[in-house]
């Protein structure tokens, strides 16, 4: 087998890298260069991305955001609204499972030889979920677990949508609830902040931060906004998808709390889906399978369940303070 050579990307180079994020089952519109250095730029957190390389042609990468925590540096392949990040890897045609598992994790195991010489206080990666196997990080001291997503694919999916989705839908349609697309993204912060204020808690990024993002997706073609408004104009739910060219991805969504009665979520998300079926798009990434409440609303529409998963490995200094924190010795030597 080929040796092969792990370093970090130049900027000229990433144009490269978009093509092998296109080409790799692992990579999605998060692993982009656009949006990682856009990301990257708003959140004040350095951007790498090391190349594989075989025979000095790149056969993939690893992407990963970088800052300090405290005194700690700290790395991840995720920042705030992005799932995924991490390894890509174009797959060699038609090889054998032996052949292509022992090129894939030799390409793991020096890429945790990298990350071991960068002096990392923490470093942690959430793969897409069609990287499912991440042994090599296990069996390199790294500890891992299990997320989830659904999957909907959109080939008669208006045959599987459940009685109470669709009790929704015409209660919704009976209310003059009105679908249309919209780049008005000050109303959709606006919701956004109810959606999360009812919850007791703060949104997970700023309105800068959403609407740089929102510009760029626009931008590059990459998604849109949908909103479903009353006949008095009131937006009812609103939601940003984005995409690229594997599949859909239902990115930030909002309600307003006191139109959630209406139907109006309901039949935005089954008006978009039929668009997206007639553009030829195959599958939407729901997400939302990771909180409870907002599994038990999107499983009405019956998409597959799909785990996802991360792994982590902190040195002994982060560990000794992770444990510190977890005891609460921490807060209380605050206190004293």
């Amino acid at each position: 087998m080929s040796e092969i050579e792990i370093r970090e990307l130049k900027k000229d180079e990433y144009e490269k890298w978009d093509e092998i994020v296109e080409k790799s089952p692992y990579g999605t519109i998060f692993h982009s260069s656009v949006w990682l250095t856009t990301c990257s730029n708003l959140l004040n957190k350095k951007l790498k991305i090391y190349g594989f390389f075989e025979n000095n042609q790149l056969i993939g990468g690893c992407s990963l955001y970088l800052h300090k925590k405290g005194f700690l540096k700290v790395a991840s392949s995720t920042c705030e609204m992005t799932p995924y990040g991490g390894v890509v890897l174009v797959e060699v045609p038609d090889s054998k499972v032996r052949m292509r598992e022992h090129r894939n994790h030799n390409i793991i195991r020096s890429l945790c030889d990298v990350l071991d010489s960068e002096g990392l206080d923490r470093v942690s990666l959430t793969f897409s979920p069609e990287f499912v196997d991440v042994r090599p990080f296990i069996w390199n001291g790294w500890d891992t677990k299990v997320l989830y997503t659904y999957y909907l694919g959109l080939d008669n999916f208006e045959n599987k949508i459940s009685r109470d989705v669709k009790r929704n839908i015409n209660k919704a349609i009976k209310n003059e609830i009105i679908i249309e697309k919209s780049e008005d993204i000050d109303s959709f912060y606006e919701l956004f902040e109810m959606t999360f204020s009812r919850q007791g808690l703060n949104p997970p990024a700023t309105k800068r931060f959403l609407a740089e993002v929102f510009d760029m997706v626009l931008k590059n073609e990459k998604g849109e906004m949908w909103v479903a408004q009353t006949k008095s104009e009131e937006i009812a739910a609103s939601e940003i998808f984005v995409y690229d060219r594997k599949k859909v991805y239902r990115w930030s969504a909002a309600t307003h709390p006191e139109l959630r009665r209406t139907g109006a979520y309901s039949l935005l998300l089954h008006k978009v889906f039929q668009d997206m079926q007639s553009r030829g798009f195959k599958e939407v990434n729901l997400m939302a399978a990771n909180t409870p409440q907002l599994a038990e609303f999107i499983t009405g529409f019956n998409p597959k369940l799909v785990p996802y998963y991360g792994v982590e490995k902190l040195n002994v200094t982060y560990s000794f303070i992770k444990v510190l924190l977890k005891s609460g010795i921490m807060k209380w030597m605050k206190k004293i």
